[in-house]
């Protein structure tokens, strides 16, 4: 109290016989008043929610009130304590964000402001277990149970059990899914977590799936197109002129490979100069690598994956490879598109062994899913190479390497075949070479892929010197052709 005051209460004593004492000033009746609350904290449980703060000064009861709503009139559940925090239990959560929630600091019957309405969200319990109810080719169903505190579910479908590839996620307010355009013959993961509004509940457990294929068919050729003309440099006159210059060539190969009416074609000596789709009306080009080209029809394939390995760098040999699906069916297979080593002779026969095995191991790393591979390419190597009269040693590499495997050649599997008796490899001779021996080949597992038939076509004519090519040549191979079932039982 000032000295002022004081006197004028002394004052007010002499003339009343009362004591007057002064109110207080507006600032010391302030700091009667407890601080604000500064830390406020929150954690949910599925059911509970607690509610934790920082003592202020002066505060000795607090006020706590949650509502479904910052504007709501009521509070759903309130109390009074002394304590710093509190916990509410047995809560369900509401449509939208579950609850607010605000403390007030008291002392005696002053308070301080309240605290901002603070939001707070029940937790969404660990998404239940899943399974596959149905599904064929490019489809698959799926159910699960309820989530406690869900109003709504994420369905996650992913094509490898980390769920890094092949991931697909939507939004489902039920308790089953249907999932189109997958990849029949694929191996599919599933899980599924609960939502409500912006809270997301953990992943549940990781279903695994095999989606059954529907057999599909597919006419495959293989051709070596010598299209930049690789094969004409150092040959004899006679050759040159039969197998010209490849802007002559390219026409009669593509009417050639036309004739068969493949769905997919792999190409062999086909470079970027070559230019071979401007044959192939309706065809997109696929995996291309070192004068390797895949090609597939566009209404009836599309391309899953894709890409190029090296079989021997050192010596330039690479396969191009794609995992085409069916558009219709969703059925998905793997072409794996080849050239090996030429020539004859033990020691190429070695190397040509090399080659398939790395073909065969980077081949399984790249189908994860065990899908039906059909290998097509210029193998050079034939029933040939194993004549011990000729090439002592000698052995018909990828036919030995394969039938270990349980894959053969695409010829051994069919009684339909034409032309089987030519020679793949014409060598731009008139006369056809008649032993059976083909360097070009679609070989095929014994399971999983039927051949249904096997052509080499060829312009052949009739003449007076018996049954000749047709000059010029499209190129020194006749394209090798099967039609196949895939995804077979």
């Amino acid at each position: 109290m000032t000295a002022t005051m004081y006197r004028r209460a002394l004052l007010a004593l002499a003339l009343t016989g009362t004591l007057l004492i002064a109110p207080a000033t507006s600032a010391e009746a302030a700091g009667k008043r407890p601080a604000k609350i500064t830390k406020i904290r929150s954690a949910t449980t599925t059911t509970t929610l607690r509610i934790a703060w920082k003592r202020p000064k002066r505060a000795t009861v607090f006020a706590v009130c949650v509502k479904t709503a910052p504007k709501s009139r009521r509070c759903v559940r309130k109390v009074r304590t002394r304590k710093t925090s509190v916990t509410f239990r047995r809560l369900a959560p509401n449509s939208g964000h579950d609850f607010y929630f605000r403390v007030t600091p008291y002392r005696g019957r002053k308070h301080a402001t309240p605290t901002r309405w603070k939001r707070a969200d029940l937790r969404v319990a660990r998404g239940t277990a899943n399974r596959a109810t149905g599904g064929r080719g490019h489809y698959l169903n799926y159910v699960w149970s309820r989530t406690r505190n869900a109003s709504g579910y994420q369905f996650q479908l992913a094509t490898s059990r980390d769920f890094r590839s092949g991931v697909r996620t939507t939004g489902r307010s039920g308790l089953r899914a249907t999932v189109t355009g997958l990849n029949g013959g694929m191996t599919y993961f599933a899980r599924v977590r609960g939502t409500n509004g912006t809270v997301k509940g953990a992943w549940g457990p990781v279903s695994q799936v095999k989606l059954a294929p529907v057999p599909v068919r597919a006419t495959v050729a293989t051709y070596n197109l010598c299209g930049e003309d690789k094969c004409r440099p150092g040959n004899d006159a006679w050759f040159l002129q039969n197998v010209p210059p490849w802007a002559v060539r390219k026409p009669l190969a593509g009417a050639v490979v036309r004739s068969a009416t493949p769905d997919i074609v792999a190409t062999q000596e086909s470079g970027t100069k070559t230019a071979f789709h401007t044959e192939l009306p309706g065809f997109t080009r696929g995996a291309s690598k070192s004068a390797k080209t895949i090609y597939f029809r566009s209404s009836r394939f599309a391309a899953v994956d894709g890409g190029w390995f090296a079989l021997d760098a050192d010596r330039k040999r690479y396969a191009t490879w794609n995992v085409l699906r069916d558009r219709s069916a969703g059925t998905a297979f793997f072409v794996a598109n080849v050239h090996l080593e030429p020539h004859k002779g033990a020691a190429r026969d070695i190397l040509r062994d090399q080659q398939t095995a790395r073909l065969v191991s980077k081949v399984r790393a790249r189908n994860v899913h065990g899908l039906p591979v059909v290998w097509a390419g210029d193998w050079n190597s034939n029933a040939s190479n194993a004549n011990q009269a000729n090439y002592p040693g000698g052995f018909d590499a990828p036919r030995e390497r394969f039938a270990r495997l349980g894959v053969v050649n695409s010829l051994d599997r069919t009684t339909d075949a034409i032309n089987a008796v030519l020679n793949s490899a014409n060598g731009g001779v008139p006369t056809p070479k008649a032993h059976g021996h083909h360097v070009d080949a679609i070989y095929v597992p014994l399971t999983g892929i039927a051949v249904e038939s096997w052509s080499m076509p060829a312009n052949v004519i009739d003449t007076q010197d018996g049954r000749q090519y047709a000059t010029p040549f499209p190129s020194d191979h006749n394209p090798v052709v099967a039609k196949l079932v895939l995804a077979t039982p």
